[in-house]
């Protein structure tokens, strides 16, 4: 019988989303890629879409390689878990800052992500799909 409840699943997703920010902030694509599925799938603000875990190591190191100014941030609004399994939805609000055309664009918007409970416990997430609201770039100048 599993003991865990609800609030401590939910709670942990949570964590994990940290986590996962925090290995963005750090610019480390394999950190990153260790909350993904196998089957990991995105679809990106731009409309890009990608699908496994060596897609995207070689999709994020080609970014921070190119991108001095790269970061995201996912916000947590919701997560709900599945009553017949062991998967969980969570949305809430992104926030993002890189390079495109010679200026620093700021953006931001809405996502999605499912994740699912590995039989180790861990959760990982399966898919993602990121909707932009708004962006603003600016013009500066980089050393």
């Amino acid at each position: 019988m599993n003991l865990t409840s609800n609030s401590d699943e939910i709670s942990h997703i949570r964590a994990e989303r940290q986590r996962y920010n925090e290995a963005i902030f750090r610019r480390n694509a394999d950190e990153i890629c260790a909350f993904f599925t196998q089957d990991y799938h995105v679809i990106t603000a731009r409309g890009l879409q990608s699908h496994g875990i060596e897609e995207q190591r070689k999709r994020w190191s080609a970014v921070f390689a190119l991108d001095p100014v790269v970061i995201y941030r996912r916000n947590t609004k919701a997560i709900r878990l599945s009553e017949r399994s062991s998967a969980a939805q969570e949305h809430g609000y992104w926030t993002g800052k890189y390079l495109l055309n010679q200026n620093v664009t700021l953006a931001g918007g809405v996502y999605s992500a499912k994740w699912l409970k590995q039989s180790n416990g861990l959760w990982l997430v399966q898919a993602e799909v990121f909707t932009m609201l708004k962006s603003k770039s600016f013009s500066i100048e980089l050393n």
